[in-house]
């Protein structure tokens, strides 16, 4: 098994379900053995104009962890409150 990170584009639309959001699924992907490895508000762009105001990354032990992890019947109730707080954009990357 190959280790993939998840990479996160986030764009906050309601504060409050975010939080509710982020407290909420955090035991969903340590069940599933994933972890968080970064969460960042503080980005500066060096080249080209990507700029996200959240970023976060999380490690998985494989691609098809994250995939059972995220069709889960546990992290579904989460995964639909994340789609009211937050815009999106989500890039698998397999680990050398």
């Amino acid at each position: 098994m190959e280790p993939v990170l998840a990479l996160m584009e986030v764009h906050v639309k309601d504060k409050e379900k975010f939080a509710e959001y982020l407290k909420g699924h955090m035991p969903t992907i340590d069940q599933y053995g994933g972890k968080v490895t970064l969460r960042s508000e503080g980005i500066e762009s060096i080249e080209g104009d990507w700029l996200p105001k959240l970023f976060v990354m999380q490690e998985w032990p494989s691609v098809e962890a994250f995939r059972k992890w995220y069709a889960s019947k546990e992290y579904q109730p989460w995964k639909d409150l994340r789609k009211e707080a937050c815009d999106l954009k989500l890039t698998l990357v397999r680990k050398l």
